[in-house]
């Protein structure tokens, strides 16, 4: 039966030194308890399990979303990211299967001792199967409590310390690197929806303010702009009703009743309308009794419309 070397390490962990062990078989139950050195032992065993010293990992449960184990490493680091001290990516974090309850143990611990650790264990040439943060049930078993040890569901292992080819190392790193693009992207994903929600609610709730405030008005095209173009008439005491601007918008309306929910830009200056449309509009032909005149501007999502003057003709009307 194969047999496991469990090392218990201190402060500063290191494997050059005497160390607590326990030597175990697969079912975890103890075979010998003691301290010595790790060139004695490593005749003993056919692989090798670390574990770190209090206060070089961090322990935690969560209850992480339901995914698919290939993505269960990306949402861990999205979960943790925001509890290290650390940038995201000088740590590595682990991440057990949920329990009968969903919770989840999360550890996590800076990468750069974790190699070094991984680098010693290479020189052992003892295969290096796991690495558990330190618990209460590890000091228990390093006290000598109990017949067998403790085998925790989390274990900080990296790829790059497992006793395996660079090839294996690669591909790890490549998976690892697109859960997280993928698990970011649809963070955005789901952010560039809800603030296309929250600018839908914001202009309907705009619209809704502008009807209320102005309730003569026929259609709201441009809520902001008509209303300073309705704070502008009363200022110069014009008459709301009867001023150019809004016998323009109301004539507009009536005339083209597809503009409503296209206008993206209006402008009102020497007595003429621009707007500025979202889409390419056909602008229906203007009857002959229209008081209205229209031309295209620089663009065909581009239009001038403003009033006839007394006594002009007919005839650009008839041309557009």
């Amino acid at each position: 039966m194969s047999k496991v070397l469990r090392i218990y390490l201190d402060v500063p962990p290191r494997l050059d030194q005497p160390v607590d062990f326990v030597l175990r078989d697969k079912r975890a139950k103890v075979l010998r308890r003691g301290r010595g050195e790790l060139d004695e032992l490593k005749t003993q065993a056919r692989s090798l399990e670390l574990v770190l010293p209090a206060g070089m990992a961090t322990v935690t449960e969560l209850r992480l979303p339901a995914v698919s184990a290939s993505r269960r490493q990306a949402v861990a680091c999205s979960a943790v990211e925001p509890l290290c001290l650390s940038p995201i990516e000088q740590v590595w974090v682990a991440c057990s299967a949920p329990d009968p309850s969903g919770m989840s143990q999360l550890a996590w611990t800076e990468r750069q001792p974790l190699l070094a650790l991984g680098a010693q264990a290479r020189q052992a040439g003892l295969p290096l199967n796991a690495v558990y943060p330190w618990s209460e049930a590890h000091a228990q078993d390093r006290q000598g409590k109990g017949p067998s040890v403790t085998v925790p569901a989390c274990s900080l292992l990296m790829p790059e310390m497992a006793a395996s080819g660079t090839s294996r190392v690669v591909r790890h790193s490549l998976w690892w690197t697109l859960a997280a693009v993928l698990s970011w992207t649809l963070v955005l994903q789901q952010q560039a929806q809800a603030l296309r929600s929250q600018t839908k609610q914001l202009q309907t709730q705009m619209e809704q303010a502008v009807r209320q405030a102005l309730p003569h008005l026929p259609v709201i095209v441009a809520p902001l702009t008509q209303a300073s173009q309705h704070r502008d008439a009363l200022l110069a005491e014009k008459s709301p009703a009867s001023a150019p601007f809004d016998r323009l918008l109301m004539s507009s309306a009536i005339q083209w009743p597809d503009l409503q929910g296209q206008v993206r830009a209006l402008h009102f200056d020497d007595q003429q309308l621009r707007l500025t449309l979202a889409s390419d509009l056909p602008a229906q032909p203007l009857p002959a009794e229209s008081e209205l005149t229209w031309k295209q501007g620089d663009s065909a999502r581009q239009w001038e419309i403003g009033l006839r003057k007394e006594g002009q003709s007919s005839q650009q009307e008839a041309q557009q």
